[in-house]
């Protein structure tokens, strides 16, 4: 089952929103209608508190939406590709297919997300001071003096200066102008996110001991959550430096056994599943590719069914995000791995299969030149 699904496309940009989204927006609307609305708003019913703390709610997320679009955009201005935005229990993010080319572009990317929240702010600060003099009522200026103060937050948290936090990236993007080495400068700028997050942590376990056991828990996921972020984009860096130069034809695997199409699965899993012990196959039907068959797929069909079903019923057709080219870089490659959910991309030149090429192949070389070179 898919973690994430398609809201909008904007700007041709997918919009997902990944289902542990749902956590923080409930629990943002229980805190506004339970605490913040009936604080500023007592005379009014527990139901219009529900439904002040359900819009503000949505318009918070479209504000935080407004944060990574601005990101993205610039992103695309600089001929950075963008695969879409996740909205999920930490906000968003904004899927990157390579890592920006210079400081510059890192700098200019990184400092849109907060120039948008700064910019609600001021937007919404202008609403509540336009709606209070115009006398609208007081409901609607709690509604717009909420997100003024969020988007302010938002702003502020994102230029801490953490990796990978915005204001992360900027330290990043001032450290590689400097040192000339982006290498250098993820470690340093990660160095202060990861102690950013332990801070979180500390922060979070200190309020559970003094009794705010929500905030505490929140506290602590965040930074637990920056912590690996922090970790991850680091490695990134030193993978794309030892893959550096390293092809996909340098890494796939030749002379792959495919399946005819019209092979029932019984005879599929014994012949081939079975006896290569391999996940994945390659399917063809009059030398053409039609897809891959996975034994994933196979064990979610009744095993009484496999001799009345072919492999062709069955397989993931050929399309886009499982094809590559075999002079494609190998750390774009694992981008492409990572996103189709598979693991698995078919080798193709001018409609031959040269090879396939996995996950592990290309992490198998990472470990082995890590090892070699010390990273």
């Amino acid at each position: 089952m898919r973690k994430s699904f398609r809201l909008v496309t904007l700007f041709n940009i997918p919009v997902e929103i990944n289902f542990t989204w749902f956590i923080i927006l409930g629990l943002v609307i229980f805190t506004l209608a339970r605490g913040y609305f009936p604080y500023t708003n007592p005379e009014l019913s527990a139901a219009a508190h529900w439904l002040m703390a359900l819009i503000a709610a949505l318009l918070l997320f479209a504000s935080l939406l407004a944060h990574e679009l601005s990101h993205s955009l610039v992103a695309i201005r600089h001929k950075l590709s963008i695969r879409g935005i996740t909205l999920f229990i930490f906000g968003g993010v904004a899927h990157m297919e390579q890592e920006p080319s210079s400081p510059g572009v890192e700098f200019k990317m990184a400092i849109a997300g907060p120039a948008m929240s700064f910019f609600l702010a001021i937007v919404f600060f202008g609403l509540t001071q336009a709606f209070y003099n115009l006398g609208f009522p007081k409901y609607v200026l709690s509604i717009t003096n909420y997100l003024f103060i969020l988007n302010l937050i938002v702003g502020i948290f994102n230029l801490i200066p953490g990796f990978p936090l915005d204001g992360g990236r900027v330290l990043r993007a001032t450290l590689w102008s400097y040192y000339k080495d982006i290498k250098k400068a993820t470690a340093i700028a990660s160095g202060f996110g990861k102690g950013f997050a332990f801070f979180l942590i500390a922060v979070g376990f200190l309020n559970l001991f003094t009794g705010s056991i929500i905030s505490g828990i929140w506290f602590i996921f965040i930074g637990l959550f920056l912590q690996e972020a922090a970790d991850v984009s680091y490695r990134q860096v030193v993978m794309k430096k030892i893959l550096s130069g390293v092809k996909v034809k340098d890494l796939m695997t030749q002379n792959v056994i495919t399946v005819p199409a019209d092979m029932t699965l019984d005879r599929l899993v014994d012949d081939y599943f079975f006896k290569t012990r391999h996940a994945t196959f390659p399917v063809v039907e009059d030398d053409k590719i039609l897809g891959l068959v996975i034994l994933h797929d196979i064990k979610e069909v009744a095993r009484d069914k496999w001799p009345q079903i072919s492999a062709k019923q069955v397989l993931i057709p050929l399309k886009r995000d499982l094809v590559i080219g075999k002079d494609v870089d190998a750390m774009l490659a694992l981008t492409k791995l990572a996103s189709n959910g598979i693991g698995r991309l078919l080798v193709i030149e001018d409609s031959k299969l040269l090879g396939i090429l996995s996950q592990r192949d290309i992490m198998r070389l990472f470990e082995f030149k890590s090892e070699i070179e010390g990273e």
